[in-house]
C-alpha cells in the first residue's frame, strides 16, 4: 500500500470512529437571571453541541409580550411569565434558539423542567395543575414543527417540591443548516383544569447526544504525522 492510500484509511477511520455520547445539550437553573419585562437574561447555560441560546422572552396566547413574574425573591430565580392560567384556554410560549456549533451533529432526546405554580408571589399546593407542549421547529420551516409533544394535567409543586416533567422528542436530529426553535407552551390549554395560578418551569433541561467530528485540519496534521512515521520505519531511522 503507497502512502497516498494509507493516508486515505486513516482520514476514514478517523471519521469512521468519531464518538458519540448522551449529553446535556442546553440546562439552566434560572439561578441568578436578571428580569427586564418579558425577558430573561443571564441564564449561564451549560452547553454541549450548541451556541449560547442567549434570553429567553415570554409572551401570551396572542403572540403579545408576557411580563415575567417577578414579586419577591421566591420566584425570582424561576422562569414565570405573569399570566393567570386559572380562566380557561390561557397560556404563554416562551422560545430557545438551538444553533448546532461547528464540527457537532446533535440530536436531541427529550426536554425536561420542573413545573411549578405560585398565587400573589406564594407557592400553590400540589392539586395545581399545568399543561406543558414542547415544539421544535426548524431553520427552514417555523411555522409546521418537525417535533411536538404534550403533557397535559401535571400536579405543579412547591418551590421546595417540584415535580419533573419530561417531554420526549423520540431522537430528532438537528440537521438542517441554522438555527432551530425550541418552543415551549404552559398554561391550561383545555380549560378545563382551573388552576387559578401562574404556571412557570425551573431547572430547563435539553437532553440528548452529541457526535464530534474533527477538523480538516486536524485530519489533516495527524495524517501527515503517520506518514512521517511510515517513512522513519522504512528508512530504518
Amino acid at each position: 500500500m503507497n502512502s497516498r492510500s494509507y493516508f486515505v484509511s486513516l482520514s476514514a477511520l478517523a471519521l469512521m470512529s468519531v464518538p458519540t455520547y448522551a449529553a446535556v445539550i442546553a440546562s439552566t437553573t434560572f439561578d441568578g437571571q436578571t428580569i427586564a419585562g418579558n425577558t430573561a437574561s443571564d441564564l449561564g447555560w451549560v452547553l454541549n453541541g450548541v451556541d449560547d441560546p442567549g434570553n429567553m422572552p415570554a409572551f401570551n396566547a396572542a403572540a403579545a409580550p408576557q411580563n415575567l413574574f417577578n414579586a419577591n425573591a421566591l420566584v425570582q430565580n424561576i422562569f414565570i411569565p405573569g399570566i393567570n392560567v386559572g380562566n380557561g384556554n390561557t397560556f404563554w410560549t416562551t422560545d430557545v434558539s438551538l444553533t448546532v456549533s461547528a464540527g457537532s451533529t446533535v440530536t436531541l432526546t427529550d426536554v425536561t423542567f420542573n413545573s411549578v405554580s405560585v398565587n400573589g408571589g406564594q407557592a400553590e399546593n400540589v392539586n395545581r395543575r399545568n399543561d406543558y407542549t414542547v415544539f421544535l421547529f426548524s431553520p427552514l420551516n417555523g411555522v409546521t414543527p418537525v417535533a411536538e409533544v404534550t403533557v397535559a394535567d401535571t400536579l405543579a409543586g412547591t418551590v421546595a417540591g417540584q415535580p419533573l416533567v419530561t417531554l420526549d422528542l423520540a431522537d430528532t436530529a438537528l440537521t438542517d443548516v441554522g438555527t432551530y426553535t425550541l418552543r415551549i407552551k404552559g398554561g391550561d390549554f383545555s380549560g378545563l383544569d382551573e388552576t387559578g395560578n401562574h404556571a412557570g418551569i425551573n431547572n430547563l433541561s435539553i437532553n440528548g447526544d452529541v457526535s464530534s467530528i474533527p477538523e480538516p485540519s486536524a485530519l489533516l496534521l495527524g495524517g501527515l504525522g503517520f506518514l512521517t512515521l511510515l517513512r522513519r520505519r522504512r528508512s530504518g531511522i
